[in-house]
């Protein structure tokens, strides 16, 4: 009997993992747009990725150079835009600051938040 729940387990276990593993870094159809240019500040920067989206997360180094592109899995600000419009310009400047627009992207395969404000709608030559 533990024997057929310990591989009924571990098959359960296999079956997720490889669900995880298929949807894990695929992009919604619906998510427009489906990549940004990446736009910074100087030339010779390199875009770094968080691993969770707030300013003192852990560092994810790439090798992606401005005007190249990143594959965008989606977008999230924690305040939303109906909240920022009903404020006065000095407090909306400010919470627009304090609670920036995050992106995940997949940069070359390295996969972590970015602010929006280093993307560009642009679209991207493939």
């Amino acid at each position: 009997m533990r024997f057929f729940l310990f591989l009924t387990l571990f098959g359960v276990m296999l079956f997720a993992r490889d669900i995880l593993k298929r949807n894990d870094g695929v992009s919604d159809e619906n998510i427009y747009p489906s990549a940004f240019k990446v736009k910074l500040i100087k030339r010779c920067e390199v875009l770094v990725l968080n691993e969770e989206p707030n300013r003192k997360a852990k560092k994810i180094y790439t090798r992606v150079w401005t005007e190249e592109c990143v594959q965008n899995y989606g977008c999230m600000r924690e305040i939303t835009q109906k909240e920022l419009d009903g404020m006065d310009e000095v407090k909306r400047n400010y919470m627009a600051w304090k609670y920036p627009t995050w992106c995940k992207v997949d940069a070359k395969g390295k996969i972590g938040w970015v602010r929006k404000q280093f993307l560009s709608d642009e679209p991207c030559k493939n």
